[in-house]
Order: structure tokens, then C-alpha cells, then sequence
């Protein structure tokens, strides 16, 4: 082991006619943490929604609610891990800014991270294809190029992933050399690869996601306002798709170079918002139920006059928008709310935005039904 003396040192000369700043060097703590927090708070609004309208209002719970759950803790457990690099050494901190125990620190942070990341997106994504699969091919009744299309995606999500973590975890003996080349050891593989080759594989599946329900939903026989709001729905994953190119760009600039600490920051940051956007393509087509049921509870109730005020002085000042509405008789989606009461029970067939006035069952011909049915209470 080597001697702590060593760990005092810069980790990297600075290059020529740059003078190092270690102990008070610049960085992007601030903006760094405000993005984080911004994913945590949208994140966990959209999963908040999708549990309350899945365990309180429909009462049914599927296997890709839990693999949500377990995605969200895996993406709440990264981004604590890269909060505590706020404290020390920093978020885009050049390398010839750091000590070289801080840099040690860095990378350390960096591969937990990462494994955790890996993990993340072995359930995120396995719930987003079987909520894919439960809303276009409820039961698996069509065996379709759509139904073998998602299997095949979630497979090799699976099984890329898992060898990913084995990789990362298992490159280097002892596991320890993987973030501190101060000790004996070596690498079987270059883990700067392993790391190009993850942000390409989730580029390419985060696309794949993104156009294979989309062929799906502009086949229903629907009005094309409807099929443009059920595609801005599912277009959240253009967000994941954007992310993940980005993260891509950012890698492959971080193996061009020897500022680990300062390239690093660019990627990890990326792969934040990458999982929020993930997170939120499973969890807003299911936002609609719990916006419904939220509005028809007590403390919707209780802010119905303010709401009847609201719509009041906007039909006074667009009257004109109101007549064309109402000659047309087409309304956007996220506008009404049926009740539908079976026994002593009430279920909320529609609602502010909800999922069955997204994709309306009655909007598909009974010939095609089993092609193109769609099971709305499934979100």
C-alpha cells in the first residue's frame, strides 16, 4: 500500500501555462447540484403519481411496478452517491486541480456509481417493455413482430447489462486497482470500453424503445389529435434518447483525454437526467388516473371553486376559442371525467387526462380489436 504522503500529491501536471489550484479549486457545485435535485423532484413526483394510481385508485398492481420501485431506489442510491462528491473533490474539477487521493476518491465514487447504474437499468427498462407489452398485447394474445420486438430488447438489455457489471466490477485484480493505480495490480480489459460500449448499447435501445410502440398507435382508428397526444406521451422517451446520445458524445470525449475528473463529470451527469428520463417514460402514461382520482378526492373538492373561478375568467377572455370548441365538438384530451359506479364501488372510467381518453376503446373497430386492442386500465 502506498504511503499516505503520496495521496498529497497533484494528481496530474497541469499543462503548460496553467497554474494548478489545489484545495480552492473552481467547479460547477451549484449547477450540478440543482440539476440533480430538479431529476430527483420529477422522478419521484412521477413515481408518487403512478404508485397512487396503481395501488389506491386501480388497485392493480403488475410485476413492472415493482421493478419501478426497485428502479427508484437504484436511481435515489446513484444520485446520493453523487452528491457526496459536492463535499470532495468537487464536480468539474480539472485533474491537475486535485490531489491525488482526491482523485482516488473520485474514480471510487465513479465505478459504485456506475455499477448502480447498470443495475437501474436492468429493471427501468424490463418495466417499460412489459408496460409496452400489458398495454398493446394484453394476456400476449398476438404473437407480433411488436410482441417479439419488446422481448427481444428486454433480453439483451438484461443479459448486456449483467455482463457489464461483471466486467466493471471484475476487470482489475484486485478490484481496488479499477480506481487506485497507487497499488500493485492490473486489468485484464480497458475499462474506458466497457464504458463506450454501455453508452452506445443504451443509446440504441433507449431509440428502439422510443419507435417500436409508435407504429402501434398511429394504426388506431383514432382522430390525429388523439394519436398526437398519445405520441407526446410516449415522445418522453425522445428525452431518454437525447440524454443517452449526449452521455454517448461526452464518453467518447472522455477517452480522448486525460482529464478524467473534469470529462467524468459530463458523462455522470448526463446518465442523471437519463435515468429520470427513463423513469418518467414508465410512470407519466399512468398520471392521468391519479390526476382524475386526486381531483374527485376531498382536497380536489376542496379546490373546485378556485379551479370553476379559473375557467371562468379564461371562457371571458377567449370566447372565441370557446365557440370554436364547441362547434367543432372535438376537445383535447385530458378533459373530461366519466364515473362509472359497478355495485358499491366507483371506478373512474375517465378523468382529467386520463388513460381510456388517451386511447379510447370505442375508438377501435371490434374487427380489430385483437390487433390493435388496447387495455387502458393496465396503466
Amino acid at each position: 500500500m502506498a504511503t499516505s504522503s503520496i495521496y498529497d500529491l497533484p494528481a496530474h501536471p497541469p499543462p503548460p501555462g496553467v497554474s494548478a489550484q489545489i484545495g480552492h479549486a473552481p467547479n460547477r457545485n451549484s449547477t450540478t447540484v440543482g440539476v440533480i435535485s430538479l431529476c430527483l423532484i420529477l422522478s419521484t413526483i412521477g413515481v408518487a403519481l403512478r404508485v397512487y394510481a396503481r395501488f389506491f385508485v386501480l388497485r392493480k398492481v403488475q410485476l413492472q411496478d415493482y421493478l419501478m420501485l426497485l428502479s427508484f431506489s437504484l436511481y435515489v442510491t446513484f444520485n446520493g452517491l453523487y452528491l457526496n462528491l459536492v463535499h470532495s473533490p468537487g464536480w468539474f474539477v480539472h485533474i491537475w486541480d486535485l490531489t491525488l487521493g482526491e482523485f482516488v476518491d473520485f474514480l471510487h465514487y465513479g465505478v459504485v456509481a456506475t455499477s448502480v447504474f447498470l443495475g437501474f437499468y436492468i429493471p427501468i427498462k424490463s418495466a417499460i417493455l412489459l408496460e409496452w407489452l400489458s398495454l398493446f398485447v394484453p394476456g400476449g394474445s398476438r404473437r407480433s413482430i411488436f410482441f417479439w420486438s419488446c422481448h427481444l430488447i428486454l433480453w439483451a438489455n438484461l443479459l448486456f447489462c449483467a455482463a457489464e457489471l461483471f466486467l466493471v466490477n471484475l476487470a482489475c485484480t484486485p478490484a481496488e486497482y479499477a480506481w487506485n493505480r497507487t497499488i500493485k495490480g492490473h486489468c485484464a480489459i480497458d475499462t474506458g470500453y466497457t464504458s463506450l460500449s454501455s453508452s452506445i448499447f443504451a443509446f440504441v435501445t433507449d431509440a428502439l424503445i422510443f419507435f417500436v410502440p409508435q407504429r402501434i398507435i398511429w394504426t388506431l382508428n383514432m382522430t390525429w389529435r388523439r394519436k398526437l397526444g398519445v405520441s407526446v406521451v410516449f415522445a418522453l422517451g425522445l428525452a431518454a434518447c437525447t440524454a443517452s446520445l449526449i452521455r454517448l458524445y461526452y464518453t467518447v470525449q472522455r477517452n480522448q483525454g486525460y482529464d478524467l475528473s473534469y470529462r467524468l463529470s459530463s458523462v455522470q451527469l448526463t446518465a442523471v437526467g437519463e435515468g429520470a428520463a427513463a423513469l418518467l417514460v414508465f410512470c407519466v402514461p399512468a398520471t392521468p388516473k391519479a390526476v382524475a382520482a386526486i381531483r374527485e378526492s376531498r382536497l380536489g373538492k376542496s379546490l373546485l371553486p378556485w379551479s370553476s373561478l379559473v375557467s371562468i375568467i379564461r371562457r371571458h377572455h377567449t370566447p372565441q376559442a370557446s365557440q370554436e370548441s364547441s362547434q367543432h365538438g372535438d376537445t383535447a384530451p385530458y378533459t373530461t371525467l366519466v364515473e362509472k359506479t359497478v355495485g358499491n364501488n366507483q371506478r373512474w372510467q375517465g378523468g382529467i387526462s386520463s388513460e381510456s381518453d388517451l386511447i379510447p376503446l370505442s375508438t377501435i373497430p371490434s374487427a380489430k380489436m385483437k390487433q390493435n386492442h388496447v387495455d387502458m386500465n393496465a396503466m
